[in-house]
């Protein structure tokens, strides 16, 4: 059975390691899908900005230098039209590969190249001229297959008598732009492409590689967990992926190795506290019924059982008070509680113990202290440290008691003389069963359960209990409640 679990676990682990790294593939694919796309785009953007204002200043500076040409041959308005500019413009054509007009200042076409040739300066562009000049891109001449640049500049010539007259001068080039703009694209993400998969594929290896070993390194913790070996850890460095998880696994171990632990205490502490009483009313009822106890001792002998049956009954309900407050069954009904009474009350019921050990009670006066909390709980806490006090504190001693409010804080500390407690003693009182070796030779009767239920109950209260000592001065335990609204 125990083959079949592990070889069960084997596969399960084989399952998460191929789960995990299709995971870590199609997140890495993701993002290096991502990164190709943001890359791919911010290369084409920057260089289509770029192509474009190239384009733009060459295609400005080529016409702005045909006007400049053109300007050395004008004289008269005539010439605007004469065979020099004719043959300038034609060659500036051949030469940059534009389409050119030549306008005066009414749009007329002076010189088109192609008597069929349509105007492209419109009206939009001739009020546009006004402010600045125009290149833009678009589609501007009726055969146009692609995209186009289309500049116009507005430009002035003065003739032999000082004339000012206005002229546009207009050009379109089909320069391949579409075309270079796809090849731009499909290379550009082609190395885009290539490159980010070369670097997928390297940091993919890595990345399985690592992961592989840290899923390892889990497993073979997992396995010994499934073994009930709780005390092997994870050990991965900070900046492993699965460190986060390895850290979580070692929390759950500890967790679990310290419930483990406290059960096995728990265990043995029950077994221990109920043989004990349950051996005693056995032998004691067997010595009646057998007639070894003489009739004479008869009833001394039935009182100590009737004695440690109420000692089995007190454990009994301890563990179940216990259990209830551990699953958050046992509810609180808050009311107005007058502590010092209760105090006063609870130390009147060991009034005789008190008086056997000449011990001096201090600090009740006739004091009043407000509280809300639930007064059967609050009784049960203060009767488990007022006997506590009253077991251990030495003769002639004195215990001492302190009620004081606290920004809206009640303290309510009780102190006793005596032996006190060991320094390694006061993390474990509040532990189930928990007795100090000192306890255990004085008291024979306590269970170990009082200080754990009172601590269970203050939380309740949301409140805290803490204990300090000085070995062989004091020890005081002090309560700190929240006072509410007692008004």
């Amino acid at each position: 059975m125990k083959k079949l679990n592990l070889n069960l676990f084997q596969r399960q682990k084989k399952t998460a390691r191929s789960s995990v790294s299709q995971s870590y593939l199609r997140l890495s694919g993701v993002l290096m899908f991502t990164g190709i796309l943001l890359t791919g785009v911010i290369m084409i953007c920057s260089a289509v900005s770029n192509y474009r204002d190239t384009i733009s200043r060459t295609i400005w500076q080529n016409c702005d230098a045909v006007i400049a040409n053109i300007s050395e041959i004008y004289h008269e308005p005539e010439d605007i039209v004469g065979l020099d500019v004719v043959r300038l413009i034609r060659t500036s054509e051949l030469e940059y590969q534009y389409r050119m007009w030549l306008c005066d200042e009414d749009g007329d076409v002076l010189y088109s190249g192609d008597s069929n040739r349509e105007n492209i300066l419109t009206p939009a562009i001739r009020s546009y001229l006004r402010t600045d000049d125009f290149i833009q891109i678009g589609y501007y001449t009726s055969d146009a297959e692609s995209a186009q640049f289309c500049c116009a500049l507005r430009f002035y010539l003065e003739d032999n008598e000082k004339n000012v007259h206005q002229y546009y001068l207009a050009s379109v080039s089909d320069a391949g732009m579409v075309q270079e703009y796809s090849t731009m694209l499909v290379s550009s993400l082609a190395l885009c492409l290539l490159i980010s998969l070369i670097v997928f594929l390297l940091l993919f290896r890595l990345g399985t590689k690592q992961l592989d070993s840290q899923l390892n390194e889990i497993a073979a913790v997992t396995e010994k967990y499934a073994g009930g070996e709780f005390s092997a850890r994870v050990k991965l460095p900070e900046h492993a992926n699965l460190y986060s998880l390895a850290c979580t696994m070692n929390r759950m171990a500890e967790f679990i190795e310290q419930n483990e632990n406290t059960r096995r205490s728990f265990i043995a502490n029950v077994s221990h506290e109920l043989r004990t009483p349950m051996t005693t009313i056995g032998g004691f009822a067997d010595g009646i019924l057998d007639g070894t106890i003489p009739e004479s001792q008869q009833k001394k002998y039935l009182r100590i059982i009737s004695d440690e049956i109420h000692r089995l009954k007190t454990l009994v309900n301890s563990m179940l008070n216990l259990t209830k407050f551990e699953t958050g069954a046992m509810q609180i009904h808050l009311n107005t509680v007058d502590v010092s009474k209760l105090v006063i009350k609870t130390v009147l019921m060991f009034e005789k113990r008190i008086s056997d050990k000449h011990v001096e009670v201090e600090g009740l006066e006739d004091t009043s202290l407000l509280i809300k909390a639930d007064e059967d709980l609050l009784f049960q806490v203060l009767y488990n440290l007022i006997e506590n006090a009253v077991k251990f504190v030495n003769e002639n001693g004195v215990i001492t008691f302190s009620l004081t409010i606290e920004e809206k804080t009640a303290h309510i500390s009780i102190k006793n003389t005596g032996e006190g407690l060991a320094d390694d003693e006061l993390p474990k009182v509040f532990d189930r069963f928990y007795k100090t070796d000192a306890s255990r030779s004085k008291d024979k009767t306590g269970l170990g359960l009082g200080l754990s239920i009172s601590r269970k109950i203050v939380h309740l209260h949301q409140g805290h209990i803490v204990v300090r000592s000085i070995k062989g001065e004091y020890t005081v335990f002090e309560l700190q409640l929240p006072v509410g609204d007692v008004s």
